[in-house]
């Protein structure tokens, strides 16, 4: 009721300095300055979505668990039905619900894609009299991943390297001195690149071969060797420098979303949860195993002394037993970032030269 009361006469008025306008209602959209327009929207959404989802049913998986036929994030809203009919029914009740709250669907900003027995096929859905564009007319942006009609992500990555390498040269081409290069590179490029890196199913042999490229631009304006050892400019020892592996991040952030959809309260979501493709050299299952497996061993263990300060001065880390669903993941990022560390000491001992520094 607090909803339907909500949307049901909505009005606003403008105040200028020297005038102050009549009320005007609203009839299509909410108003974002309301301090109740964004939680009022959540649960008309929420209402739109509920009943809606009961007039068909959802995908069913393997294991045998029961997909819901309608997924929401914000105002981005997904249906994934078995056939075409179960979603022209859903389409029909849900643009019923969306126009009782004052709002509509813009065919022109979906896309339909149908899949029948493994193969992409031409199938066209309507709002009202509009038709809706397929991925294959018109492919689609949805949360920073695009969808196409080819349903891979090689096209993407080769975009995505296309990325790097014009933004590092765009870099290159300023007349910054080599540090502010640097800071460039590290709080400009490297962030925007992290969520593709992170959503795409990129091979990890590829992310290596994308950090040899950004590797070789920053020995070139630090002005050191090109022979100079990656383990000097990433590693975090005696001689650190504030610079992030593109490897270690793309681990870290991939660990993280793996964590993310095991851990889930929904457990739709985490029952659900598909494999995070990344080759055969490195997978994020066992990279979150192996790191579970070591901060269970610090558990059985237990606080040991570090440095000469005695025990209490320094700040407790959180054990693995009593820490919190966020904290086992910032954990066991800490973990797989402390075994990269290893991993690359392990490389400067071995080293006859560089590496005497260790």
């Amino acid at each position: 009721m607090l909803v339907k009361a909500y949307f049901q006469d909505l009005q606003l008025c403008f105040t200028t300095a020297n005038l102050t306008t009549t009320w005007q209602r609203l009839e299509i959209g909410i108003m974002a300055g309301c301090t109740i327009s964004p939680l009022a929207f959540t649960m008309a959404m929420e209402v739109i979505i509920r009943a809606s989802k009961w007039v068909v049913g959802g995908e069913r998986t393997k294991n045998g668990l029961r997909l819901p036929p309608i997924r929401a994030y914000m105002d981005h809203m997904t249906t994934l039905t078995t056939t075409a009919a179960c979603t022209r029914r859903l389409l029909g009740k849900l643009q019923e619900n969306i126009k009782w709250a004052r709002m509509k669907i813009k065919p022109n900003k979906s896309r339909s894609i149908s899949i029948i027995k493994g193969e992409l096929k031409d199938v066209r859905f309507c709002i009202g009299d509009d038709p809706i564009p397929t991925v294959s007319e018109q492919p689609v942006k949805s949360l920073g991943r695009w969808y196409n009609a080819s349903l891979k992500d090689k096209d993407q990555v080769q975009q995505l390297r296309q990325d790097i390498v014009n933004g590092l040269d765009n870099i290159n081409k300023t007349r910054l001195p080599g540090k502010l290069k640097l800071w460039c590179l590290q709080f400009g490029l490297l962030p925007r690149i992290m969520w593709p890196l992170t959503i795409y199913e990129v091979p990890i042999t590829t992310v290596e071969k994308m950090e040899r490229t950004v590797t070789s631009y920053v020995k070139k304006w630090l002005g050191v060797p090109r022979c100079l050892t990656n383990i000097s400019l990433y590693g975090k020892g005696v001689l650190e420098l504030p610079l992030t592996s593109l490897t270690e991040e793309y681990k870290c952030s991939k660990v993280r979303l793996q964590m993310t959809l095991k851990d889930s309260r929904d457990q739709t979501i985490s029952n659900a949860a598909p494999p995070l493709l990344t080759g055969r050299k490195w997978t994020p299952s066992d990279a979150v195993q192996q790191a579970t497996s070591a901060l269970r061993h610090k558990d059985i263990v237990g606080h040991v002394q570090q440095g000469r300060g005695g025990f209490g001065l320094a700040a407790r880390e959180p054990t693995w037993r009593k820490a919190s669903t966020s904290e086992r993941r910032k954990l066991v990022v800490e973990e797989v970032r402390r075994e990269e560390e290893t991993a690359r000491s392990a490389k400067a001992v071995s080293l006859a030269k560089q590496g005497q520094w260790m």
